[in-house]
């Protein structure tokens, strides 16, 4: 019977072991592995899964026998993944930003694979970079018999954009983007933002029309026009700048220029406008005349295609400009400082010929270069309801020669450092004047409009202030002019 018992608890044993072994198995087998889907790794999503996704974006790869990962490449390129979060069922990778895609190498492969010690998985996986998109187009017009430009057929094209992947077809459709006719034989750069082609010789171009690129990731597309197409202007470097400052018109379709026009006052000498190749820029230097108090408020650009214009020397949005156009205050008060038009040292390097402006020159001891505004009006011409979002606090700074600068501002009871750098490139540019901006939302946290925000200033206090933390000993040549409040489009 002992013996009976013996064998019988072996039998158990080895039963309870192989039990134990199945179990193991199910979990980490050693079988050839392989991948069922792919999904996000938001447990609530686990339903959802794809088969393409987009470079940056972190994944689920789901299968069984998928532990013991070497290796995963996606587009055949071997990708990091963290070996913790590899298990038998599961593996996580982000997808890197810079992986190649098809569409910028034809020869890809578009799967995962994963290898791992006993074998390899395969799934069949789109990537893209991102879904893409068009600027605008450019294209050199010949003059008609009348003298203004105008497209042609066999007219070369070249349009503008970005992600320009995997392109099925590319057409002009007509307004309603019912398709006309194909483009064929076109070219693309190296980065896929640039698709270059010749309109069809035997086909007619349409007075206005429809560029459409179909792609993999989506359809885009660019409207264009037999004339040439209306100026867009989308920002320009300073709204108020000083006489001498560089000034930078962004848009696009800049070009044919016939006019720029400041305040409906000021002609910009065209021969002093220059032209970026891409039409997306125009540069000139601010005259030493200024548009009025009594001039429209814009600068306008005039083309062959149109007229386009943005908010420029808005008066009504002044805050303080130091020659008295600025808000009502009741008084001023500083230490090392300069207001107003002649109050400045002889050895001063700022030269301009609009007037006053705010000075700080001297040895800095501490916080001792500071300027204390006691109630200080706003502008009335902003309307209380307008987001505080659509508005920046913007100021122009010039600093001597090899300096840098954080301003310490003061309006609304908030107090708020400054970096200064030019707001348009966001260098610093010692020895000229900079444009500064600064969103409103920094002076008035939890508040949602300019009027809230208005009804909570102090004005029996010192409301606005500029002041400097520089260190001690620092020599300091640096004004402030044309503070302004700016409402957005």
């Amino acid at each position: 019977m002992n013996r009976l018992y013996i064998l019988l608890a072996v039998l158990l044993a080895n039963i309870s072991l192989l039990t134990l072994s199945s179990c193991s198995d199910d979990d980490n087998s050693g079988g050839a592995p392989e991948i069922h889907c792919v999904r996000t790794t938001n447990p609530e999503l686990a339903d959802s899964t794809f088969t393409e996704a987009t470079v940056g974006q972190m994944i689920l790869i789901e299968g069984v026998n998928l532990d013991g990962a070497v290796h995963v490449y996606i587009n055949n390129q071997d990708v990091y993944f963290n070996s913790n979060y590899n298990t038998s069922r599961h593996l996580i990778v982000t997808i890197p930003s810079d992986l190649v895609v098809r569409g910028m190498d034809e020869t890809l492969p578009l799967e995962i694979r994963v290898e791992t010690t006993h074998g390899t998985a395969v799934y069949d996986f789109h990537v893209i970079a991102g879904y893409p998109s068009l600027e605008m187009y450019k294209a050199d017009l010949p003059l008609n018999p009348e003298g203004i430009p105008e497209m042609i057929p066999g007219q070369k094209v070249k349009l503008i954009g970005k992600l320009l992947h995997e392109i099925k077809r590319i057409y002009v459709a007509d307004l309603d983007t019912v398709p006309l006719y194909d483009i064929t034989g076109y070219t693309l750069n190296a980065d896929r933002t640039e698709i270059d082609f010749t309109m069809p010789l035997d086909k007619e171009v349409p007075a206005y029309g429809i560029y459409v690129v179909e792609a993999y990731a989506g359809n885009v597309y660019c409207g264009f026009s037999k004339s040439p197409m209306e100026p867009v202007i989308y920002d320009i470097s300073s709204d108020m700048p000083i006489p001498g400052q560089k000034v930078v018109i962004y848009g696009k379709y800049l070009t044919n220029l016939m006019g720029v026009n400041l305040g409906g006052e000021i002609e910009i000498d065209l021969d002093e406008v220059a032209e970026s190749d891409d039409m997306t820029e125009l540069t000139f230097t601010m005259p030493d005349n200024l548009p009025s108090k009594d001039a429209n408020g814009l600068i306008s650009v005039t083309t062959l295609g149109g007229k386009a214009d943005r908010p420029f020397y808005r008066y009504d949005w002044r805050y303080e400009d130091f020659d008295g156009n600025g808000t009502s205050m009741m008084w001023q008060w500083g230490t090392n400082s300069y207001w107003g038009a002649e109050n400045k040292p002889a050895d001063c390097p700022v030269s301009v010929s609009t007037g006053g402006f705010l000075y700080f020159d001297s040895n800095n001891n501490g916080w001792w270069n500071n300027i204390n505004v006691h109630g200080k009006t706003v502008p009335e011409a902003i309307d209380a309801s307008t987001p505080l979002s659509s508005i920046d606090f913007r100021y122009e700074v010039y600093l001597q020669e090899d300096a840098s600068l954080t301003s310490n501002v003061t309006m609304f009871n908030k107090e708020v450092a400054v970096p200064v750098s030019d707001r348009a490139t966001g260098n610093v540019l010692p020895g000229k004047w900079m444009s500064v901006s600064v969103p409103m939302t920094e002076f008035g946290p939890g508040f949602s409009t300019w009027g809230e925000l208005v009804a909570s200033d102090v004005l029996d206090n010192d409301n606005f202030k500029v002041y400097h933390a520089t260190e001690s000993g620092d020599k300091m040549h640096t004004a402030y002019d044309n503070f302004r409040f700016y409402v957005k489009e």
